[in-house]
Parts: structure tokens; sequence; C-alpha cells
């Protein structure tokens, strides 16, 4: 069977660089993807990387004449039909650089701004057609950084980053630079803007005005980020402090009540009368925005609109369950956005200091065995927060908590992980300064510090079937605790630190995973750990790039999560498969390796939605697993055949098929076995019972029934 894996992204699309707009559709350039907003319906649509664009973060967003919309990222320029059917990437050997700045649309003609240069396109009228366009590069400018392009009759004006403005004809046979030496404030130039037949400048250090053949100065002293108009007023996007301003009659008047407190105006648009802004946020990462500003001019108010959807781009942990999938959305840092939920309506539901969290900074998440999703804080240097853990039933719709320093544990910075074993008993690794493993039964009353106390950053836990408990350490090597199954009687505990002396093949660890066969896996900078009844073995075979989270499916394959993909090991029939995010065109970023700051972000099988979910700094990317449900009845695999291990899997079978296990002498051995959900497969645990020799597998479905000869030596 032939493993395909269906990419999709949920992305925060509130933190908006640029937007533009006709009728009632807003358009927008944000973090996480091309959004467009019904200002008549308030319904947002979102196009993100697994939709065709070359990533998610955009930069910038124009309107043709056909109505199509033309968006550029730091990879290059893409077209989104007026349908927003299909993605179109425009061939980036047409284009003067990949990083695109500006865009501004003239009927057939885009304009198209980069970090080196400038590019004329002619569509032709067929802008759907790439074939057939004229383009001009224009290279070797006094600058090749372009920040902003404004058109009038005659010339085509360009801002840039330190050269001042550039004026060319409209066949670009001719040019003029105006610097500081004409008057301008700086050559670093934010935005231009014609408004009433007047070409306006903004920079940092105020506002210009063309003047014939120079440029003369309107204002000085305001940081100007953005322009529109409202009126007959100029509207100026200001700094975080103050905002928005009106600018009549040579005084600016600040319109900022309503806004979000120093959110960052990073666009402007006048739709139809109408003042809008495109915010970003007070912080300085762009994981989550604060949406759509809408200006109530009569009560001197802004409205804002922000897309329901994910709380962050920056994910740090995932849980599913019958109820949906849980993010953790934090750090140690106050840009966190508490947690979500996307539920079974794939509705978003978030959780924040605003509504029920007592802090956003949420670590991580768990499900509990009885549903029950618990998140972890990371108040770090605080170890002296009221509220440790929160625990959430979306069965009743409930919340409970758990306060630092409960029954006699020590006051934490930071929970670092946490698991559960199948009896409901809690482990929780927690930060300093307690750095100790702590279980507490599954009343929620007995509380046990597991020895060592150990002080270094806890990547993950994992539980073996043996009382084992493992956890994977940042620079340490793998930590084990053996309760010997008498979990709460610590007279018995064995611990020890396995390092590279002990035949690890780095002390950099990071997720782990016990397998079916009780065997651990941890994934490392340079491989894949695993730990059996023999000792350690090490698999570099996986990826050349640094391993970061492994997960077990729901036939004991072991999946690993990688910088550069997603690849799954085989351990009965000893097969490695990969899908490299590059392969299919999958921009996913994680956090770097430094420090403390090694740590998984998530990675969680999902047997009841058929898929993966992994999560980066780019949104939570879900990973479908898809098969042919259909083939036919006489196409089935018995691998492996001979069987020498307890596991035998059938594929290639009809998804309404059943299994049954004969003898040669026709004696039934196993009935019922039906395939697996996510992958179509039918696992047969072969019991110890059950001899070595010759099997036959029944596979009997509405096509029809056949048979398959494998044997079993022992």
């Amino acid at each position: 069977m032939a493993i395909n894996i269906q990419p999709e992204y949920y992305t925060n699309t509130n933190y908006i660089y640029d937007m533009t707009g006709r009728n009632s559709m807003i358009y927008c350039a944000t973090n996480g993807g091309f959004a467009a907003f019904d200002n008549q319906s308030n319904g947002f649509m979102a196009l993100t990387n697994t939709d065709g664009l070359q990533k998610n973060v955009q930069n910038s967003v124009s309107l043709d004449s056909s109505g199509h919309v033309w968006i550029g990222n730091d990879l290059g320029l893409a077209l989104v039909e007026n349908d927003f059917s299909s993605i179109h990437v425009y061939p980036v050997e047409c284009l003067t650089c990949t990083r695109t700045q500006e865009i501004v649309c003239s009927k057939d003609s885009i304009y198209v701004g980069s970090s080196n240069g400038l590019l004329f396109i002619d569509t032709k009228g067929t802008p759907l057609n790439f074939d057939d366009d004229t383009q001009i590069k224009l290279f070797d400018l006094p600058c090749n950084d372009i920040r902003s392009i404004a058109l009038d009759d005659t010339s085509v004006w360009v801002g840039t980053a330190t050269g001042g403005i550039l004026r060319f004809s409209k066949d670009f046979l001719t040019m003029n630079n105006y610097t500081i030496a004409d008057g301008l404030l700086t050559n670093e130039i934010n935005e231009l803007i014609f408004f009433e037949a007047q070409l306006y400048v903004a920079t940092d250090a105020g506002l210009n005005i063309f003047a014939i053949d120079h440029f003369d100065t309107l204002l000085t002293n305001y940081q100007i980020n953005a322009l529109s108009y409202l009126g007959d007023s100029l509207v100026l996007g200001l700094d975080q402090d103050q905002q928005v301003g009106v600018f009549y009659g040579g005084v600016v008047t600040i319109i900022r009540n309503g806004l979000p407190w120093q959110s960052r105006v990073l666009a402007l648009l006048n739709l139809n009368g109408i003042l809008h802004c495109g915010l970003g946020n007070r912080y300085t990462k762009d994981y989550h925005g604060d949406g759509i500003g809408t200006y109530d001019a009569s009560g001197n108010v802004w409205a804002i609109t922000k897309n329901q959807c994910i709380p962050s781009n920056h994910i740090s942990e995932i849980t599913s369950n019958e109820h949906g999938v849980f993010v953790a959305c934090g750090n140690r840092v106050d840009e966190s956005k508490g947690a979500g939920w996307l539920n079974n309506q794939y509705l978003w539901i978030n959780f924040s200091s605003d509504s029920i969290l007592p802090s956003n900074r949420v670590h991580r998440c768990a499900t509990a065995p009885d549903g029950k999703v618990w998140f972890g804080y990371n108040p770090f240097p605080d170890n002296s927060s009221s509220i440790m853990a929160s625990c959430f039933d979306p069965a009743h719709n409930q919340w409970d908590s758990l306060p630092n320093r409960y029954n006699g544990m020590e006051g934490c910075e930071a929970i670092w992980d946490i698991e559960f074993d199948t009896d409901q008993n809690m482990y929780l690794a927690l930060a300093g300064p307690t750095d100790k493993l702590w279980l507490i039964d599954s009343a929620l009353d007995v509380v046990y510090h597991l020895n060592p106390q150990f002080g270094v950053f806890n990547v993950e836990i994992a539980l073996d079937s043996s009382g084992k408990i493992w956890r994977s350490l940042t620079d340490a090597g793998l930590l084990m605790t053996d309760t010997r199954n008498t979990l709460f009687d610590r007279a018995d505990d064995e611990y020890r630190n396995y390092t590279t002396a002990d035949g690890l093949i780095s002390n950099y660890m990071r997720g782990c995973v016990v397998g079916k066969n009780n065997s651990l896996y941890v994934a490392a900078d340079e491989g894949l750990v695993i730990y059996d009844d023999t000792g350690f073995s090490n698999r570099t075979d996986i990826s050349d790039s640094e391993l970061l989270d492994v997960e077990l499916d729901s036939q004991g394959r072991i999946w690993i999560l990688a910088r550069d993909g997603v690849y799954w090991l085989d351990p009965v029939a000893d097969i490695v498969r990969n899908w490299r995010f590059s392969d299919h065109n999958i921009e996913i970023n994680f956090l770097q390796s430094i420090g403390e700051m090694i740590q998984v972000q998530g990675f969680d099988f999902d047997p009841i939605r058929n898929c993966f979910w992994a999560g980066g700094e780019n949104g939570l990317l879900k990973l479908t697993i898809q098969y042919d449900s259909i083939p036919e009845i006489g196409a089935a695999t018995v691998y492996p055949n001979p069987v020498r291990q307890g596991v035998v899997r059938i594929k290639d079978i009809p998804s309404d098929a059943s299994v049954d296990i004969y003898t040669i002498s026709g004696r039934r051995v196993a009935q019922g076995l039906m395939p697996d959900a996510a992958f179509g497969e039918v696992v047969w645990e072969i019991p110890q019972d059950v001899p070595s020799g010759m099997y036959f597998a029944l596979v009997k479905s509405d096509q029809g029934n056949t048979t398959y000869k494998f044997a079993i030596i022992r």
C-alpha cells in the first residue's frame, strides 16, 4: 500500500501587512496567508501555503482590473483567481527577486517592487496566461530595495529603502531621482500615495508633498508608516503610541479610540468612503494579530473584526481526542496566546486570559484517559504563580485547576511535560527550582516525587509497560526511573542517566515514545535512538536533518517529524519511508535548538480523523492519510512473509473487507479482523500459542472472497 499524505494548514490571519479592496470585499496579505473579508456578511476566507501559495506570510496585495488578486511574499509572486478557485505562481525566472514587497495594478499592467529592483508586467489582457506576458526588469537603481509604488497619468513613482524616490516615465526610458537634496525629510521612504492629484510621501521623519520639481515638508516629528484618505483629509498610520491620525489644515488629530493598545497600524484603506486599517500587534513576533479596524467617523471610534481562527501561528503542543484538536500557543513570553480548540464542526474556540485562563503562557497540553484536556503553564521566571495547570472537560464544558505547590509540591517556573498512564495517573516534569518529576494519582490526592532530581530541561516523558519512566533531556541524554510497576512504592525504585557513554548517538534528545513492542524510540539531533531488551541502537538512515519528535500510529509504525519532513519506520518489516516538505512545496519552520529552546512543538497521531497534526512557527499542519480504499479483491499482499516476529499485516484490501485466519488443516485461529481506518490495513498480532506453520488469510468482501497463504516461523 502506497501511503499518501494530504496537507492542510490552519493559520492565524489577523496580522495584516497590506490590504486592498473592491465593493464589499477586503483582501489582506497576512501572517497566515491570503485572507478575504466580506464586510457585509462579516465572513472570512483564507488561502495558505497548502492551497498553493509559496508560503504563509504574505507581504503585499493588489487587485487587477479582472478582479484577480496579486499577492507577494518572500518566495515570489502569485495570482489568486477572482473566484478564489486557483492559485497561479508567477515564474521565478521572470522576477527581479523572489522577495516581493510591493504590488500595484493598473488595467493590464502590474508593477512589482522587490528587494532587488522593479518589475513591470504587461499581461496583455490575459492575466491568467503568463506565457504571453511582457516584462521589463529594472536593476542597478540608486537603491534596488523598493518599498512603495504610486502611479499618475505620466509617471511611475517608486519609494526606496535608502535611495529616496525614483520617478520613471511610463515607458521607463527616463528616470529622475529625488533625495534629501530635493527636500525629502529622509531617503528612507515608507509609502507614497496620490490624493487629490498630489503626491504625498510617508517617512519615519514626517510627511512630504511633491511641488513641481522638489518636495515640501508638511509635517515633522511623526513616524508615518501608511497613508490613506477620508473625505478631504489625509489619514496617517503612525507609531504604536499614536496609531492613526487625520491630517487637515496642517494639524494632526489622533483617532485611536477603540484600537487595541499599541497595536501596529500597518495598512490603511478607504473602501467606498469608509476607512479601514490593517493591524499587527504590540509584540515583536507576527504569530497573531489584532485584525481589521473599521472607523466610525460619526462616533469617532474604531470597530475591530478578527477572523475566528487558531489563536497563534506559534504551536507549542497538540493533543487530539473525540471532541476535536487542542493546541497550546504559549511559551515564556508575553506574546503567548493561550490555547485553542478546533471542534468537530471545524470551528475554533479559543481560551485566553481574556476569557477563562489564568495565563496565556500555555506551554503543554495532554488528553487524560477520561477525555479531559490538561494545560500546563510556563510563567518563567515566576515560580509563585497561583495556578500550575488547568483542566478542561469538553464533554461538559467545565474547567478546573491545579494550584502551584499542590499538596506539598514545590513551586515551579514551568511545566515541561504532562503525561498520563492508562490508570489516569498524571506525570508532571517541572522546571526549576524543583527540577523534578512528580506523580499525582488518578484521584488527584496522592503526590510523589520520583527520583532523581535533575536540573536539566526535560523535553518529553514516555512510559513503558514494565514500569519504566523515560525522560528525554536537552543535552544530557536520557533519564530512566524504573518503578518496577510498584508505582506508589518508592523503596524499590532504580534510576539511571544514559548518555553517549552508554551507546546513545548523541546527548541531545528530543521527543520520545514507547512502541507496541515496548521499545523506546527517541528523536535526536543526529538520528533515531532505540532501546529494547538488548540495549541501545541508533539509526542514521532516517533523515539528514535534525529529528524533532516521534509518534506511534494505530498499526505500530513509528512516525518521525524532522526539520525536512515526516518519516515512518515499520519496525517489523524494517522499512523506512519519507514525505519531505520540499517535495510538496510545504513551508514549515520550527524553533531553533538553542539551550533550553530544545523542545517539541507538537506532533500527534489522530486515529479519529485519520491524520497527523504537526506544530511549528507557521501554524497547525494537518497531514491526512490517504490510500486507495477500493482496491480489487485479488490485489492484497500479506507481509512480512514469512512472519518471524509477532505481527502480520495484510494491505491493499477493500475497505469493506474482513479477514479470518486458518491453519493449513482448516482450523480457524482468528476471525473478523477489520482494516485500520487510517491506513486500510489489517494487523494481526499473533498470539503466543500459535505455532510455526503454514496459514491462510481469507479476505471477505462484497467483491467476493479470496485466500492468501503465508508462513509463521517461530
